[in-house]
């Protein structure tokens, strides 16, 4: 799940600085060198913006002007038709050479064989945040590189809350006495049980020292006490946050609640439509230890390509610290690559930033959307209506889950 970071402007004059030379381990000698011409087609999403084809045309460019011979075909594809477009290449064993891949589905292509294994080599896995690496891990495996990131943190109205909490203590208690002093206030726009919430859920149980699955020893840990104790805190936050008041039409924004929980893409909007909204951002609140979730897009070499080599390369180059700083602002996301630029933004941005340093890939199993979608989701939204305790609903979805991927523990 990505969004977009409207930075345009501060695209526009990344443009044209960026370096010819391109760098990394994306670079060398040609590819086309004594072989004759090489056509290498990549699968991405539509352009966001004029300045984001800008940056990749330039990118584009400079990959070719290093491997002389090389043309680089960019097929760009509306967002919401691209998965389908791309399943329906893949069955028709018409595939591109590489392509964009959102991060849940890594791991089921990777597990049915329609996507290769990166190259031994290929890069240094340390240049990279984890999080954004282990998005592309599928049965201890890396099947793909990072492109872009994002992830949420916490919203706050500093006239309502001074001091950001760092704890879930700290955050209940900012909560309560916010509602305390204005019943009409709500401490914290809590989220709900739908797909947004439970992408945002797991980032809460790491929070807890816990996780959501053990893929690799086929386990499934949401029915345990850091998940119960994670649906827990968004059940007690009700009692500060009745959604009488969060269910209004943006509540954070229009000063009926004090903290919410979203991403950079709401930052922009909020500034141009909310001018006098004083607000900050800062990193999740936790009880054990740091923690986030992740969203973003991945890249990968589909099995079926002609020019795997030359695929690995140009994906490299994408990622590397030279270029990836431009190109995930093209995406719409922050640089995966530890050393790549950041592209200019506002205040806020160094919050997630930080966040992004402890940010955990969702589960590689291939169900995981499904999972998500309609397991979790309805369970979070169990134990927040009352239907069931957090422990009931996790327990039921935890046991749903097991039937669903064929796992006893």
């Amino acid at each position: 799940m990505s969004r977009g970071l409207v930075r345009g402007a501060a695209v526009a004059v990344l443009v044209s600085g960026l370096a010819a030379c391109g760098g990394g381990q994306g670079g060398g000698q040609g590819d086309g060198q004594g072989g004759g011409s090489k056509e290498l087609t990549f699968w991405m999403y539509q352009d966001r913006t004029p300045q984001a084809g800008q940056v990749m045309e330039k990118v584009r460019q400079d990959f070719e002007k290093a491997n002389p011979g090389v043309t680089v075909k960019l097929v760009k594809i509306p967002k919401d038709d691209y998965n389908t477009k791309l399943g329906s290449a893949v069955a028709s064993k018409s595939a591109p050479d590489a392509g964009i891949l959102d991060q849940p589905l890594v791991s089921k292509y990777a597990l049915d064989g329609t996507i290769k294994e990166v190259p031994a080599g290929l890069i240094d896995e340390a240049d990279y945040y984890k999080g954004a690496l282990d998005t592309n891990r599928a049965g201890g495996k890396l099947y793909g590189l990072p492109q872009d990131q994002t992830t949420v943190a916490l919203f706050y109205n500093r006239k309502l809350v001074p001091t950001p909490p760092k704890t879930w203590d700290e955050l209940q208690q900012a909560a309560a006495r916010v509602h305390a002093a204005d019943a009409n206030v709500a401490g914290m726009n809590v989220p709900k049980g739908d797909g947004y919430g439970a992408w945002m859920f797991p980032g809460v149980v790491h929070g807890a020292g816990g996780q959501l699955v053990d893929d690799a020893g086929k386990k499934v840990l949401f029915d345990q006490p850091p998940a119960v104790e994670a649906l827990q805190l968004w059940v007690d936050l009700l009692q500060s946050s009745p959604r009488k008041i969060t269910d209004s039409d943006k509540p954070f924004e229009n000063g009926l609640a004090a903290m919410t929980i979203s991403g950079p893409w709401d930052v922009p909007t909020i500034r141009e439509q909310f001018p006098d909204l004083d607000f900050g951002v800062a990193p999740l609140p936790y009880k054990s230890e740091p923690a986030g979730n992740i969203g973003g897009e991945d890249s990968v070499v589909f099995a079926t390509g002609k020019n795997q080599d030359l695929a690995w390369k140009w994906l490299a180059f994408l990622s590397d610290a030279a270029n990836n700083g431009a190109v995930a602002d093209a995406f719409g996301g922050f640089p995966v690559h530890l050393k790549a630029q950041v592209v200019a933004g506002g205040p806020e941005q160094a919050a997630f930033l930080e966040q992004l340093k402890v940010a955990h890939a969702r589960p590689a199993v291939p169900q995981w959307i499904q999972v998500n979608d309609e397991i979790i989701a309805p369970a979070i939204e169990s134990a927040l209506t009352g239907k069931a305790t957090a422990q009931q609903a996790l327990t039921d979805a935890a046991g749903k889950t097991r039937s669903l991927l064929g796992w006893n523990g």
